[in-house]
């Protein structure tokens, strides 16, 4: 009985400091007001975003709904902010924001597309329960379709300042979430401002951008790994910023442009590696030629898979069920000698013993007080600009 009241009491504790509004940064971070310029650091929703170093203007601003807040529970609004950097009178990078303007209990999950396999890069950096943290790297194609709210007023912003959007970009998508809160930037390049022509009139898939073309272009390769590796670092500088810990005088890099292009393949200067380290004696010859042979085979691709627990869960179902039933009915049919009684007795054994099993599951929910975790990562995605599929 007392067990019994102490977890009350600490659930009770646990459920109120979680219902709490939050940080009182939550209720006093105003909403970014277009026409602001803004560096090092946008302020929204409680949380820091990180901005690379440059003046930066906010172009639109939006709070918005969300079509599955029914899974969310009350998160206010979704905070929809897009930034411009000039250079000239050409919007030079863009950065379109996703966030919650208050606090859940329940989490919210990581991005679709950092799980997808056509794009030039997609790395989830973890995704334990609640928190996740992942990035990717593709390109993104301007087209006239309904924008959400902020971009709407951003196309609106540039407009009536003649400024020139790209109709192609380069794009690092951050995506870090936890318990509480959301940050979804995408940090978006124009190809333009960097020298390259763009593809008019081509689908994303059929881009020189996309990931089974990009080798067939080194400049465009160069450029990708360049904004590859500054995602990379600045994918945690979005971590820090989602706990408010941002060194507030800290400068950021914008991505760098590599002034020495290396025109081969990715594949061609992994055989190039190989080769060194087989010089060096690293590695002795017979493993230089295996190695040689798998790359030249499959690429870097590590021909491994991930088998999803729920399909194993299945056929081990599937697979067991059968077993058992069959031995039940040999078992039944020696010792009874009646086909029939030994046949009614095994579906009497199968409905039994499922419910059975239930209500076995059910007490031991009750008694242990664990509860089915709700923790695992969900996926979830807001309204894009642009298209990248």
């Amino acid at each position: 009985m007392r067990g019994a009241v102490t977890r009350t009491m600490v659930g009770g504790l646990v459920a109120a400091v979680l219902s709490l509004p939050g940080p009182a940064a939550h209720a006093i971070d105003p909403p970014p007001r277009p026409g602001a310029v803004v560096e090092r650091i946008l302020h929204v929703g409680g949380k820091q975003v990180p901005l690379p170093e440059g003046r930066w203007i906010v172009a639109g601003s939006a709070a918005v709904p969300y079509e599955g807040g029914a899974r969310i529970g009350a998160y206010g609004a979704i905070r929809n902010v897009v930034l411009f950097h000039l250079r000239g009178r050409a919007v030079d990078a863009a950065i379109e924001l996703n966030t919650n303007e208050l606090p859940v209990t329940d989490g919210w999950g990581i991005a679709e597309d950092c799980s997808r396999t056509d794009l030039a890069l997609a790395a989830v950096r973890y995704k334990a329960g609640w928190d996740g943290s992942c990035f990717f790297v593709t390109h993104t194609l301007t087209q006239a379709r309904r924008m959400p709210a902020a971009w709407e007023e951003a196309a609106a912003f540039a407009r009536r300042e003649g400024l020139v959007l790209s109709p192609e970009w380069l794009t690092v998508g951050m995506r870090v979430a936890n318990r509480r809160d959301v940050v979804d930037a995408r940090y978006h390049f124009s190809t333009i401002t960097r020298g390259f022509e763009p593809a008019l009139g081509t689908a994303w898939a059929g881009s020189p951008w996309a990931a089974a073309r990009i080798e067939r272009e080194p400049d465009r390769l160069a450029f990708a790994r360049d904004l590859t590796e500054w995602g990379m670092t600045f994918s945690g500088f979005v971590e820090s910023g989602i706990k408010r810990r941002l060194d507030p005088e800290a400068t950021l890099p914008m991505p760098a442009t590599t002034a020495v292009r290396d025109t081969r393949s990715v594949v061609e200067r992994r055989l190039a590696a190989l080769a060194d380290l087989q010089r060096a004696g690293v590695i002795g010859r017979e493993q230089y030629d295996q190695q040689v042979a798998r790359l030249v085979e499959r690429g870097l691709d590590p021909g491994s898979e991930v088998v999803d627990p729920a399909t194993v869960a299945l056929y081990k179902t599937l697979s067991y069920r059968p077993m058992v039933s069959l031995a039940n009915v040999f078992i039944d049919y020696y010792w009874i000698g009646a086909p029939f009684a030994a046949g009614v007795l095994v579906l009497l054994q199968v409905t039994v013993n499922t419910t059975k099993y239930y209500f076995h599951e059910l007490a031991w929910e009750s008694i242990a007080g664990g509860g089915t975790r709700r923790d695992s990562a969900r996926t979830i995605d807001f309204d894009y600009f642009g298209t990248n599929s």
